[in-house]
C-alpha cells in the first residue's frame, strides 16, 4: 500500500503549518517583537584611556590602600588587589562589578574611617582597574606612594573574611531601607 502523492503534499504541508505555528508562537512567546525584528543602530563602547601609573596614585590618594593592600602594601579589612602573573588584560567592566558588590561594604568603612564616601569616576575607576591588573606597576607600588598621614591608618582587621559583616551591616539597618 502506497502513499499517494496527494497524501504526501497534504501531509507535508500540514506539517510546515503546524512547525511554522510553532515556531511563530515560540517566538511571540519568548519575545513578540522577536517576530518582526529589524536590525538595530548599533551602539559603540566608550574605552577610557587607561594608565596603571595613575591608578597607583589614586590607590593611594582616594584611601583605597586603607582597606587593600597590593604588594604587601596597606590594610587587610578588605581583599588585596594584587594582579595575577602573566596576565595583560584589563576588564574595567568586571573590576567594576566587583566593586559594585562590595559598594555597601566599602561605603560603609569609608563613612568611618574617613567621615565621607570616596568619590571616583568613570576615568578613576578605569586607571584603578589598570593598576589591579598590573604585575609590573605594582612591583613598584611601595608605602612611600602612600600620602604620610594615610600610612598610620590601614586596617589590620579582616573583615572581608568575617561571614558576619554582611549581617552585622543588616543589624545596623544599612543600607537605609526606603530612604530612610
Amino acid at each position: 500500500m502506497g502513499v499517494s502523492n496527494t497524501h504526501f503534499l497534504q501531509s507535508a504541508v500540514f506539517r510546515v503549518c503546524i512547525f511554522g505555528f510553532v515556531a511563530v508562537g515560540a517566538a511571540a512567546v519568548v519575545s513578540p517583537s522577536l517576530v518582526n525584528a529589524k536590525p538595530q543602530s548599533r551602539l559603540s563602547v566608550s574605552t577610557p584611556m587607561i594608565d596603571p601609573a595613575e591608578g597607583a596614585r589614586l590607590f593611594a590618594a582616594k584611601g583605597c590602600v586603607v582597606c587593600h593592600a597590593v604588594n604587601g602594601v596597606g590594610g587587610k579589612a578588605a581583599p588585596p588587589l594584587d594582579a595575577s602573573e602573566g596576565s595583560n588584560r584589563v576588564d574595567v567592566a568586571d573590576f567594576a562589578a566587583r566593586m559594585w558588590r562590595g559598594a555597601y561594604a566599602m561605603t560603609e568603612l569609608q563613612a568611618i574611617e574617613f567621615g565621607y564616601q570616596i568619590e571616583l569616576d568613570g576615568s578613576d575607576i578605569a586607571h584603578l582597574a589598570a593598576f589591579a591588573a598590573d604585575v609590573e606597576s605594582q612591583k613598584r607600588f611601595s608605602v612611600e606612594d602612600v600620602p604620610d598621614p594615610m600610612r598610620t591608618w590601614f586596617l589590620d582587621e579582616p573583615y572581608w573574611l568575617d561571614q558576619d559583616w554582611a549581617e552585622q551591616l543588616r543589624e545596623e539597618n544599612w543600607p537605609p531601607i526606603d530612604g530612610q
